[in-house]
């Protein structure tokens, strides 16, 4: 597990993350690693869903951002689930192509709700949900204090990948815009919607 960097080749210039240092995004456990016999879903419910997004964008508080962050992604690749771990529906082949992404803020309350979500996917609880892409965390103010940091790099290292978005005050002021942003962020969708297109293929060479 750790921080992982885009292919060199391809690498822009991007800011020094205060949680990734010089990397983009980290990886950690892909499959649950205390499944229980009987596992129940914590704060997100498991529903039915006939959607056919490659993200799924699953907010673990109110407020957490899927809407700004699908926007950013683009219509075409993800939706915002809202607050459900989505199944998908028998009826709808498509609706089982794509991931979750969990999003949640950096304040008490995102960190300890994306917490209670990753131990219950840990246990097993979402097993017939969609699998899960990775976290996202999104910072709640300017500066972030040192037991934010722990935290944020605990629970990225619970997930198969994780990925933060450091302050924007553009966005409070204006519409989402990627060309808006600053270039981590830019590369962090990049490898996000990566990700996303290269599900299966990252499957079979874990199965193999």
């Amino acid at each position: 597990m750790g921080v992982e960097s885009p292919p060199e080749a391809i690498e822009p210039a991007v800011e020094r993350d205060v949680v990734l240092g010089e990397g983009v995004e980290t990886s950690g456990p892909k499959q649950p690693l205390a499944r229980r016999a009987v596992a129940e879903p914590s704060l997100l419910p498991l529903s039915t869903s006939a959607g056919t997004a490659s993200v799924r964008i699953v907010g673990t508080h109110g407020g957490a951002g899927g809407s700004t962050l699908a926007e950013l992604l683009g219509e075409a690749l993800a939706e915002d689930a809202g607050h459900i771990w989505p199944r998908p529906q028998i009826w709808v082949p498509e609706s089982a192509t794509g991931s979750v992404l969990l999003l949640a803020r950096t304040h008490h309350s995102g960190l300890e709700s994306l917490r209670e979500v990753l131990t219950s996917w840990h246990a097993g609880a979402y097993d017939e949900g969609l699998p899960l892409l990775g976290v996202c965390l999104v910072d709640d103010a300017p500066h972030l204090v040192k037991a934010q940091i722990t935290e944020i790099k605990a629970l990225t290292a619970m997930s198969p990948r994780g990925w933060h978005v450091p302050w924007q005050e553009s966005l409070r002021i204006a519409p989402p815009s990627e060309v808006a942003v600053p270039a981590r962020i830019r590369w962090t969708l990049s490898r996000i919607r990566h990700h996303a297109t290269h599900r299966g293929t990252h499957q079979k060479k874990e199965n193999s």
